[in-house]
């Protein structure tokens, strides 16, 4: 599980964990939104929103986010070997 802190000067940055990113109800509706084939919401500004639409497009359709309750190991260490290559930032 990696942590992230993006420095931008524009806003205040925190450090966010792949398991907070991906719990967030926010990744999940736009991971669910590519699926759907729903468009991009430029109403919701929040970044899970965006990350979840652009694992959408990597993961497989077949990829469960979840196994029951939990995040599906397979899909974090997808997201974290994308985010490795900057395919999600």
């Amino acid at each position: 599980m990696r942590a992230y802190q993006h420095d931008v000067d524009q806003v205040p940055t925190v450090t966010i964990t792949t398991v907070q990113i991906m719990s967030s109800s926010a990744f999940e509706l736009g991971l669910s939104d590519v699926r759907r084939g729903i468009p991009f919401d430029w109403r919701n500004g929040e970044w899970e929103y965006e990350r979840g639409r652009l694992f959408g497009h990597i993961a497989p359709l077949n990829m469960p986010l979840r196994i029951g309750t939990k995040l599906n190991p397979k899909a974090v260490a997808l997201y974290d070997a994308a985010s490795s290559r900057r395919l999600i930032i």
